[in-house]
């Protein structure tokens, strides 16, 4: 069968539709006809060898038209031959085809201007196979320029070859002069144009495109490693089932062995008491069980328990000693000189705190968050140096009020958007300089050329003249879909994503129903990088412009809801740094509540004050005489609590956290160490929260020493029911204490072995030696009520010889773990570990110093003299007496209170010494019942398992911890950028950008150019440019399927694909092909590109300007030998290379050559200064990350960068490293976990060595450590649920979380350590295996006797004094209105608090109680005091006691 005759549908020209407009075809229906010879020439030049023969349906004039046509498409797509041979080969056999008309269908005609017909529109026939390949071909090549894709330009970011097909059709007038349609089903009698299209994978030259443009001939990238997997059973991660269920069989063996343990017991005890009734074995109903036991081994040892002051120690701990001996002196010394002490301690802290002249404070981000020598730090500092500081963005979303009737992109609003950017760009002018945007805004082409404003303004360029309510939407729906159509003033494309928010949602059907507009403007000094001086002047004019912007913005955002009906959310350069700092103002208000909250609970917990109740009930009975004693039952009262407070001594106590605040911040300003925001917010919240709980250790334990040798301790008959303190001292001075007060001096060492403790009471003069038992004989006992009475110096010195070493642990604790911060290289949690550590230091000496020999100590003189507490120049009057009649007689036996605040009474156990104040009845409770309760042994075991479950639940929990920290926490809860940050989130569309940044390289040599290169054969297989195409276009299901182990383990409830986003090594995270500043360059030097690169020729040193006409330049690499090719051959090297790059980088891009590069890579290649002015030192790739919507994402896009980097750098042999804005922030995350590990981990060795140093028991120790570590654990283990992330701050508070744990405990080891230790027989306590049964029987008791001494001694003042100031501290802080100082502080330091005196005050005691170490050997004075206490006040806690329970308890 025949070929079917051929013919034309159009043919030749007739005249265009306006004067400028494009020439129009002809219909035609003819035969195709021969060209001339010169037609023929320019077909072959124009369409190929195809029509080297036969007759065509075109044109001179068409082949002309279509030549033109090419050679812009070409400056495009030339990089990949598929693409530009399909492009003309479509469009040859569309306009000159013998075969046109079986294919194309004139379907209407027009007049032009010539009063010719022309065609008007066309159907063009074209097979699926042809159309499909056609548009696969050209898909994925890159236009680096644009940092895009070529089908940008060419068809419009076509998805499909029918959006490829109808771009080109379009009638506009910067494409098709006529209208193409392109039917999908032909009609007969046509038949649809289908030839085999080129493939980009295709070997031959004519088709062959390289990786860059044809992703199919990539190169495969090694896969990813994989990290540890992470398993799961069920929802649970492997690592929490394991926890679980080792817990769960733990605790059903611990249950199990427990009711075994009972029964064998109770078999024993009935065993016993079959041998009792027998009368075998003889009992003591009422001896103490730690005194049998030891009788069994030593009966010595026994009698040394009862009478310890009977009994001489052989063996000592030393270090004990020593500082028992150390701190009696200080108290001592301190107590004694008080003035002298504080002019010493302030002249100190005076010379110190000069410090202050040289304060300041870090607030530059990048000082604050990364250390000088990090990588990341150092790449910002280097790309700032060669390529000059980022951009400084201006952002604004606007969003309608009702979106549904009133969509944000109605011409009402767009009208309003208009005027909007119109004031900003022309009208707003800064003050005092008078600053337009135009003065510091970035232009890509210089000065004076128009500024980089995104805006849909853009679009319309920049007004909407000649635009109704009809014609403009169809303007905004063309350039969304061809951005290239709608250039705006600054020359790039404006892609819909960078103009309108939330375009890539697919549930909008129209670019009209984007919900919101972004108008983005950029300031930059210049395109080069300036020198520091010239930057520092744009800054400071910049931060000028944008203060203005920000005052206007801001009354847009108030007005235009209410005028228009528009929501403006913006940012500018200045407001981040702005807004942080109100709220820093805002949080000074929560630190000066926290002092004063914290002064009021002092000064009322530590006072003292008397009881009325019983003048009260008396007055009842007295009828008539009721007012009477009403009035003196007030005044009584009114006197003790004037004279027993302790307000002046809270303040004092206050005063003295804030000095050392104070010392701490000008000691490292005086060595050059800044004062950060989180040193402002914390130090003091630290301070105090350490600082004030000594001050209750203190006066807890000189309440159990005045119970000892105070004024009428011991005594009740000496006042004879109503003796003034006036009556005391007249009596002491008749006796002649007074007169022989210069003469002796009798002070007590805390080691010396004496029988009681009686020394002179007024020390002033005195010799500092100890007193022997007769020293005291010339002194008649009756002078004082109580015949132990000590002065107030020696009683201070006595209590701080035996709190100071308790105090000194837990500050040397604390003071190591926060200086271990300081090995974290962030500035901001080293240099408050730094403040932290001296503050703590610094208190804890203040209070040794101060605190202790000179309030405490002038606070109990005051007392004895009868003064008044904050006005002590008053002098009270003597205790005022009731009628002494019948109904009276039992009130006068009543037990007054004393001004040293003890009963006058014998009962002087530590529960009743303490007053009435506060602390009275918690002591009591503590003693009755708390201690006794959780002593038992059945409490014991409900208190392991339950928090051995906190301890697996922590566990679990820290698997779930997420890294980061969410900007908008440090804002203000009323800050405008709130909104802006949300705004962003929701609707940007626009990941930031990312440079690969290559440097120590020579780039005008071949080798290195093949390495960096991608478009052209000689390239190397895995060169930068191709590597970055690979990695951009890697599998994400497979990538997302490859975790990370550098970040956190799968928590316990989360969905795995939201845990796939921790990924560090998730997926490229990259968005946009590279822009590749070498390919550009070479490409611009292609001679084909005739309007390129042109230099004259008559001197071909002389580029030409865009205006220079052909007549006097050419091409530059016209006529080259070897002449310019794929093959890399003719390229330039060395100086020429330098040259050309040179001429190239301030070439214009344009239509006529879109391939130059001042607008697109003026910034990409930085050159040397001096005389390396003609040398690359480097430059780098440009591109862009995928939007970016979490703290995980941003972590993980710099992890994959860096992945990256060091694979091309390993490929290459090139250094590469990659830069974005944001990265200098969250490089921190990649190493936080482990410096978390560390940093907790040393901090931990720490205490385990500086405890089981001080307690002498490293068994003792590492209970305290251990107990420790889990309060961290259940701090880190709530933070996931508090919503707490982790980052710098709450490392730092992981980091006091740790020091403050060690407070919590080291008291109660230490109280538990000290009980007992005069007994002897500590050295066997601890050996629980050492035994048989009996003796371990006798063991636990013994340190049940301990820890019952331990925790009735400093329990109270844990709880009252530790706990609650902390939480009363903490309380106050729960008020602020700051979203970052709740989350990271208030819920992180209220978990601390809680989960602290649990830990310390439930948990530890039962451990130690069961596994606690040996007691200190040789304390006979600790000895002699605590069970003095016990003797007198008739010890009776049941399970001690050997009766009939006492044995069943063990």
């Amino acid at each position: 069968m025949s070929d079917p005759p051929q013919r034309c549908g159009m043919r030749d020209t007739c005249g265009s539709k306006t004067l400028f407009g494009k020439q129009l075809p002809c219909p035609y229906d003819g035969p195709p006809k021969e060209p001339s010879s010169s037609t023929r020439k320019l077909l072959l030049d124009v369409c190929g060898p195809e029509f080297y023969t036969g007759p065509v349906c075109c044109t001179h004039d068409q082949l002309q038209t279509l030549e033109d046509n090419f050679r812009i498409v070409d400056k495009i797509v030339s990089s990949c031959p598929a693409c530009k041979n399909n492009f003309h080969d479509f469009f040859c056999k569309f306009t000159c085809s013998p075969n046109q008309g079986t294919f194309l269908n004139v379907t209407s005609t027009q007049t032009t201007n010539s009063n010719q017909i022309a065609v008007k529109s066309v159907d063009f026939f074209v097979g699926p196979q042809f159309s499909q390949g056609f548009f696969e071909s050209c898909r994925d090549v890159k236009f680096d320029a644009s940092n895009g894709y070529a089908m940008d330009f060419i068809g419009g970011g076509a998805k499909d070859y029918q959006g490829f097909f109808r771009f080109l059709g379009e009638e506009k007038d910067l494409g098709s002069p006529f209208q193409i349609n392109f039917p999908s089903i032909s009609t007969t009698p046509f038949s649809p144009l289908n030839p085999p299209p080129r493939n980009c994978s295709n070997n031959d030259l004519d088709s062959r495109c390289t990786c860059i443009d044809c992703p199919s001939i990539c190169p495969v990238l090694p896969d990813l490693p994989d990290s540890e997997s992470i398993c799961h059973v069920g929802v649970l991660s492997c690592l929490s089932f394991t926890l679980i269920l080792a817990y769960s069989l733990a605790v059903v063996g611990f249950i199990v062995g427990f009711l075994i343990q009972n029964t064998i017991r109770k078999r024993r005890e009935r065993r016993y008491e079959r041998l009792a009734l027998s009368g075998e074995t003889p009992s003591s109903p009422r001896t103490l069980v730690g005194a049998a036991s030891l009788d069994d081994h030593n009966p010595s040892l026994a009698r040394g328990l009862i009478d310890p002051v009977e009994t001489v120690q052989p063996k000592q701990y030393r270090l004990n000693s020593l500082l028992r001996k150390f701190f009696y002196k200080l108290g001592l010394t301190t107590a004694t000189y008080p003035m002298l002490t504080c002019a010493v301690v302030f002249t100190i802290i005076g010379l110190i705190n000069i410090g202050w002249t040289k304060f300041d404070i870090e607030t530059d981000p990048v000082r604050l968050w990364v250390a000088p020598n990090s990588e990341t730090r150092v790449q910002k500092d280097f790309f700032d140096e060669h390529f000059g500081p980022f951009y400084r963005p201006q952002q604004i979303f606007i969003t309608s009020v009702d979106q549904e009737n009133h969509p944000v992109l109605s011409f009402r609003h767009l009208q309003y958007v208009f005027e909007l950017e119109e004031h900003i760009r022309q009208d707003l002018v800064s003050t005092p300089n008078n600053l337009t945007l135009d003065d510091v805004c970035f232009a890509p082409a210089g000065p004076g050329s128009p500024c980089v404003v995104q805006s849909v303004t853009g679009w319309f360029g920049g007004s909407l003249d000649g635009y109704d309510e009809d014609t403009y939407i169809d303007r905004i729906e063309r350039c969304a879909r061809s951005p290239v159509e709608c250039l705006p003033d600054f020359g790039q494309p404006l892609a819909p994503h960078y103009v309108l928010g939330g375009t890539r949602d697919s549930k909008l059907n129209t670019y009209l129903d984007a919900p919101a507009l972004v108008i983005t403007a950029v300031l930059s000094s210049s395109v080069s990088p300036p020198d520091p001086e010239l930057q520092q002047a744009f800054e400071r004019a910049a931060e000028e412009w944008e203060r203005t912007l920000r005052a206007f913005l801001e009354g847009v955002k108030e007005r235009s809801p209410a005028e228009v009906g528009l929501n403006v959310d913006f940012s500018t350069g200045v407001s981040l740094e702005e807004e942080i700092g109100k709220e820093g103002n805002t949080d000074v208000r929560i630190v000066v509540g926290s002092y004063i909250a914290m002064f009021l609970y002092v000064g009322l917990t530590l006072g003292g004050g008397g009881s009325g109740s019983g003048s009260s009930a008396r007055a009842a009975q007295n009828g008539s005489k009721g007012w009477k004693l009403h009035w003196r039952a007030a005044m009584s009262w009114i006197r003790n609590y004037t004279l027993t407070s302790h307000t002046l001594l809270a303040l004092f106590s206050l005063v003295l956290v804030l000095l050392s605040i104070s010392t701490s911040v000008a000691l490292f300003s005086l060595i050059g160490v800044k004062v950060t925001l989180v040193i402002a917010e914390v130090i003091p919240f630290l301070v105090l929260a350490v600082g004030v709980d000594n001050v209750f250790l203190l006066m807890g334990e000189l309440e159990r020493v005045d119970a000892i040798h105070g004024l009428y301790a011991g005594n009740n008959n000496s006042l004879n029911g109503h003796r003034s303190r006036g009556d005391e001292r007249a009596a002491a001075e008749d006796h002649g204490i007074a007169d022989n007060v210069d003469n002796e001096a009798r002070m007590m060492s805390p080691t010396r072995t004496t029988r009681s403790a009686r020394h002179f009471p007024y020390p002033a003069p005195h010799n500092h030696q100890t007193s022997s038992l007769s020293s005291y004989s010339s002194a008649p006992s009756s002078a004082y009520p109580n015949p132990s009475y000590l002065p107030p110096p020696a009683r201070i010195a006595l209590t701080l010889s035996l709190i100071g070493p308790s105090i000194l642990l837990s500050t040397l604790a604390e003071a190591v773990a926060f200086l271990l911060g300081a090995l974290v290289p962030m500035p901001a949690v080293r240099n408050f570990a730094l403040y932290a550590a001296a503050g703590v230091v610094i208190n804890g000496l203040l209070q040794v110093c101060l605190l202790a020999g000179v309030g405490i100590g002038l606070d109990a003189r005051r007392i004895e003299a009868g003064r008044m507490d904050c006005i002590p120049c008053i002098s009270l009057p003597g205790q005022i007496a009731l009628p002494e009649d019948e109904n009276d007689r039992n009130t006068l036996d009543e037990q007054p209170i004393s001004p040293d605040r003890s009963h006058f009474n014998n009962d002087h156990d530590p529960a009743r010494v303490t007053g009435s104040g506060s602390s009275g009845w918690l002591a009591r409770f503590f003693k009755r019942y708390y201690v006794p309760f959780l002593l038992k042994p059945a409490v014991k075991v409900v208190v392991m398992i339950v928090f051995g479950g906190i301890f697996v639940a922590g566990i679990i929990g820290m698997q779930g911890i997420e890294l980061g920290l969410d900007q908008r926490l440090a804002l203000p809860a009323s800050s405008y950028l709130v909104s802006y940050f949300d705004k962003m989130d929701q609707y940007f569309d626009v990941g930031p950008p990312v440079y690969f940044v290559v440097r120590d390289v020579d780039v005008t040599q071949r080798e290195v150019q093949q390495k960096l290169c991608g478009r052209f054969t000689t390239c190397e297989k895995m060169s930068l440019s191709n590597i970055l195409e690979a990695e951009r276009t890697r599998d994400r299901n497979e990538a997302l399927s490859t975790l990370s182990s550098q970040l956190q383990s799968h928590p316990l409830f989360i969905n795995p694909d939201e845990l796939s986003l921790l990924s560090t090594r998730s997926s490229s995270y990259l968005a946009d092909p590279a822009a590749s500043w070498i390919d550009t360059f070479f490409a611009w030097l292609d001679p084909e590109m005739d309007t390129c690169c042109r230099v004259r020729k008559r001197n071909p040193s002389i580029p030409c300007r865009p205006r220079d006409g052909a007549r006097l330049c050419r091409p530059c690499f016209e006529g080259r030998e070897p002449a310019w090719n794929v093959t890399m051959e003719g390229f330039p090297e060395g100086e020429e290379f330098i040259q050309y790059a040179k001429w190239w980088l301030t070439s214009e891009a344009g239509e006529e050559c879109p391939l130059g590069g001042r607008e697109g890579f003026s910034g990409s290649v930085a050159f040397g200064t001096g005389s390396d002015g003609d040398e690359i030192v480097a430059s780098h790739f440009r591109t862009f990350h995928t939007p970016l919507r979490s703290q995980s994402e941003f972590i993980a896009s710099l992890a994959s960068a860096r992945r990256i980097a060091e694979s091309i750098t390993e490929s290459t042999g090139v250094e590469v490293f990659p830069y974005s804005p944001h990265y200098v922030f969250f490089d921190q995350y990649l190493t936080i976990t482990s410096t978390t590990q560390m940093i907790l981990g040393l901090g931990l060795l720490s205490t385990l060595l500086i405890t089981s140093i001080f307690l002498g028991s490293l068994r003792s120790g590492g209970i305290v450590t251990a107990v420790t570590g889990m309060v961290v654990v259940c701090v880190m283990g709530m933070m996931r649920i508090e919503g707490v992330s982790l980052n710098a701050i709450s490392l730092v508070n992981l980091v006091m979380a740790e020091g403050i744990a060690v407070e919590f405990c080291v008291h109660v080891a230490r109280a538990f350590m000290s009980a007992g230790s005069g007994s002897g027989y500590g050295a066997s306590a601890g050996s629980v295996w050492g035994f048989g049964v009996a003796d371990r029987a006798k063991s636990q008791k013994e340190r049940d006797e301990r820890m019952y001494i331990g925790l009735t001694s400093v329990g109270p003042s844990v709880l009252s004094g530790i706990t609650l100031t902390k939480l009363i501290g903490m309380c106050v802080l729960g008020l602020t209105r700051s979203k970052l100082l709740e989350i990271y502080y208030f819920r992180m330091w209220l978990t601390l608090i809680i989960a602290g005196a649990l830990h310390g005050l439930v948990l530890l005691p039962v451990v130690l109680s069961v596994a606690g170490g040996a007691a200190l050997p040789a304390q006979q004075e600790a000895d002699e005091e605590w069970m003095t206490s016990v003797i007198r006040s008739g010890y009776e806690y049941a399970p001690f006691l050997a009766d009939d329970d006492s044995v069943s308890s063990e």
